[in-house]
């Protein structure tokens, strides 16, 4: 319990000055990032996945028609194995979009932030987390910023340098309560940043 308290009490001297009149929604939430993420990413056509899935109509081809000649257990086991694996890594990056911010609330009182995330379909999902369990990971995502003050993710002009991936030590997706979830800030996305003056 003490670990969990020293853990969620910060000691700070930074005061934050807004450069701009923050404006709160009808929930009390102030929007710190926005992303159309499914708008900025290649849903149907990304390569390598269209590769295996332009490998389903090649193997049928190969069941029904046979031109090489090969043996019905070959080729029952390339129709079949084709057919029941190839679309999955599609599938599977599909799955990874949900995982990218669409867009990022502050909640009243600054601890706590609401994510919203959107599948291809359309479909909007939110989860809250605490703002001490987010853990910045470096650019070439090999291992976590520390100390996070140096890491420069942020140009002049208060715009992403490259895609941010942050691991959440508690995430709830889809109402299942999962441990060190990495989540992405879009390149594309716009960011509403306070200034900070010491």
């Amino acid at each position: 319990m003490q670990q969990r308290t020293a853990k969620y009490l910060e000691r700070t001297d930074k005061v934050y000055k807004p450069s701009q009149t923050l404006e709160f929604n009808r929930e009390g939430e102030l929007l710190l990032y926005s992303c159309d993420n499914i708008k900025n990413s290649t849903v149907y056509l990304k390569y390598p996945f269209i590769m295996y899935d332009s490998m389903i109509p090649l193997a049928n081809y190969i069941f029904f028609i046979n031109p090489l000649g090969w043996s019905w257990q070959l080729t029952t086991a390339i129709f079949y194995l084709s057919n029941a694996f190839l679309w999955m890594p599609h599938v599977l990056y599909w799955k990874h979009l949900e995982k990218k911010i669409h867009k990022l609330y502050l909640l009243r009182g600054g601890k706590y932030v609401r994510i919203w995330t959107q599948n291809p379909m359309g479909d909007r999902f939110y989860s809250w987390a605490h703002i001490c369990e987010f853990n910045l990971l470096t650019e070439d995502y090999e291992d976590f910023a520390e100390p996070v003050e140096d890491e420069k993710f942020l140009n002049k002009t208060g715009q992403l340098k490259y895609e941010l991936q942050v691991q959440l030590d508690n995430y709830v997706d889809h109402a299942v309560m999962v441990q060190d979830e990495i989540i992405y800030f879009m390149k594309e996305g716009t960011v509403h940043q306070p200034e900070v003056f010491e």
